[in-house]
């Protein structure tokens, strides 16, 4: 499988406004299953993505209840943050 095309470390940190949580914290980014979060109000976003397998899965959850959950979304190709100004 070829290389993934992810963001920058930096720029997953800019979106979920938070440094994700390791799977092992012995290896670095792009290696291994990183999870980041992002909460507003009772609602909570979690993604995870090991880059290095191309494998990822997201959930939302309410007031602590998962609503939804994409879980083994494989072969991720490309991975784009799009900044727009406001």
């Amino acid at each position: 499988m070829p290389a993934v095309e992810i963001p920058d470390l930096a720029d997953l940190i800019w979106l979920f406004e938070d440094a994700p949580a390791v799977e092992f914290p012995d290896v670095a980014w792009p290696v291994g299953l990183h999870s980041f979060r992002l909460r507003r109000g009772d609602r909570e976003v979690l993604f995870s993505i090991d880059p290095a397998d191309g494998d990822a899965q997201i959930s939302l959850h309410v007031a602590g209840q998962e609503m939804t959950h994409l879980g083994r979304l494989r072969w991720i190709e490309r991975l784009t943050i799009v900044k727009k100004d406001g």
